[in-house]
């Protein structure tokens, strides 16, 4: 495997597109490209950076989305451009497909259509890795997740990022050879001669007793404690429904709703999205109804502190073997957290893979990974809040 990285913030769509793509292809050193990543900033999501980058890389596939951030070894940028060009060997094998007009009444369905595109060819070959990218405002997530694994497997490993937008609710892009889509979702499935380590974590700590969803359907959690879910915050801010819901996402941001799991070792993370007129909280992903939930809370050096874990995570399941990139798919709320300070995390995984490797990314709004308690199996779920740390490399 050999990889190559291209970026550029030049204004213009089509120079921008052929600097960071030449750059990438420059860097194989006249070998061929298998695959290409592409992540850009909210202004160059447009169809002339796809067909410029077409045009260079012929039928090279193409799979990609925009971001409120790039994550790349140089640094972070709210703006530009960034390509990872992909040159694999006969032995690594991978499938390529997308799905269109996700929404909340066929998202299962959809999710079980990319499945069956995914493992189109694979009949005979060893199934690795799943890579998905899917819009933020595909609100059954966790459908989409179930219908996906319903062809590949419950336990197959699967890692995603739903796009960003810089918190403005407006549609993300995903970028699928030279089609720009949105309400939609993309993956590459990996099989033969390939080698992976993910670690995902997220550093938020229980605050506060424990509490139980006695009704919720889906991502809307109607009543905790058998009354209204938002007395939950009111009681702890004491605040009412009003004030709570101009402090929204900051509320949200800083104290999200964690999901207790038996076996795991952080809670998974639910971020409020809205309140109902009756007091009911829409979340980020799916509350079973009977959960135990808590709020939450976390401090900087809590926050790098679970970067760093995924990282030794990440590196202990590619056991010693060689990494060739690091793929990050980390929360534009630990973007929004950091402030200032955002290079501390970038920096925390620099140290952990080494300044040689490369890496790229993007901040979500949204994470898919498998969970790794025995209780799961492996299973993927839906993620907030959380930074997911995918080392690859081929055996």
């Amino acid at each position: 495997m050999n990889v190559s990285f291209g970026f550029s913030q030049i204004k213009e769509h089509v120079q921008a597109a052929n600097e960071a793509v030449g750059q990438a292809i420059i860097g194989l050193r006249s070998a061929p490209a298998s695959l290409a990543l592409i992540f850009t900033s909210a202004e160059f999501a447009h169809s002339l950076v796809l067909k410029t980058a077409n045009n260079l890389l012929g039928e090279v596939p193409v799979l990609g989305c925009n971001s409120s951030g790039i994550i790349t070894s140089g640094g972070i940028f709210k703006y530009g451009i960034s390509v990872l060009l992909l040159s694999l060997s006969q032995q690594t094998f991978f499938n390529t497909a997308a799905v269109k007009d996700i929404n909340r009444e066929n998202s299962f369905l959809s999710g079980k259509e990319l499945g069956r595109k995914l493992l189109y060819g694979f009949k005979e070959v060893h199934r690795s890795l799943t890579i998905i990218l899917s819009d933020r405002l595909i609100t059954e997530g966790v459908n989409l997740i179930n219908g996906i694994q319903e062809d590949l497997g419950k336990s197959f490993p699967l890692i995603g990022a739903s796009g960003g937008d810089n918190f403005v609710n407006q549609k993300a892009f995903q970028y699928f050879n030279n089609e720009l889509l949105n309400d939609s979702c993309c993956g590459i499935l990996f099989g033969g001669k390939f080698n992976f380590g993910f670690g995902t974590k997220h550093g938020w700590k229980p605050l506060g007793k424990m509490r139980l969803a006695t009704e919720s359907n889906s991502n809307v959690i109607q009543e905790i404690d058998g009354e209204p879910a938002v007395k939950l915050y009111e009681d702890y801010f004491a605040k009412g429904t009003l004030e709570l819901a101009k402090e929204l996402r900051r509320i949200s941001i800083f104290y999200p709703i964690g999901i207790y799991l038996q076996g795991e070792k952080e809670y998974l993370l639910r971020n409020i999205v809205s309140i109902k007129d009756d007091g009911a909280l829409v979340t980020q992903g799916d509350v079973p109804r009977g959960s135990k939930i808590r709020l939450m809370i976390s401090t900087e050096e809590s926050r790098l502190a679970a970067a760093i874990s995924a990282c030794q995570e990440a590196k202990r399941n590619m056991r010693n073997q060689k990494i060739k990139f690091v793929l990050v798919f980390n929360s534009a709320a630990r973007f929004f957290l950091l402030g200032r300070q955002y290079e501390r995390e970038l920096a925390v995984i620099k140290d952990a893979f080494g300044e040689n490797t490369p890496i790229i990314g993007i901040y979500t709004n949204g994470e898919q990974a498998p969970l790794t308690s025995i209780n799961y199996l492996g299973q993927t779920y839906f993620h907030n809040q959380s930074i997911n740390i995918l080392a690859i490399g081929d055996q």
